[in-house]
């Protein structure tokens, strides 16, 4: 099987091609000293395709996807995080539709959450 995603956290933890139990469990595991998880596919046409979540001190998410560009980088903001793991799980097999469960601004933008 090639390597197509790789998924890997601030601890330094790595799945190749995740499947969705994975990112369920990588994303439960985001903490305050393991705030990130980053999901960047390695089929695509260059680096810049990826989707990462940050836990923020408030406890909400911050959601960021790279679509093959600076000029298409967006971010939005969520506090539940099975939204979250759908989201990633869709954009992962490139499933129609997760865009919509979120309000997605250009990154970076005039204002910080």
């Amino acid at each position: 099987m090639s390597l197509t995603a790789r998924a890997f956290n601030e601890r330094g933890d790595s799945v190749e091609n995740p499947i969705s139990d994975d990112l369920h469990a990588l994303l439960r595991g985001l903490t305050m000293s393991n705030r990130f998880l980053v999901v960047e596919r390695l089929d695509a046409e260059n680096d810049d395709y990826y989707m990462q979540a940050y836990l923020r001190d408030d406890g909400a998410y911050r959601l960021e996807y790279r679509d093959g560009s600076v000029e298409a980088h967006f971010r939005a903001s969520s506090r539940t995080l099975p939204i979250l793991a759908q989201i990633f799980t869709m954009w992962l097999y490139r499933l129609p539709g997760w865009r919509e469960s979120l309000t997605w601004t250009a990154w970076p933008d005039e204002s910080e959450d």
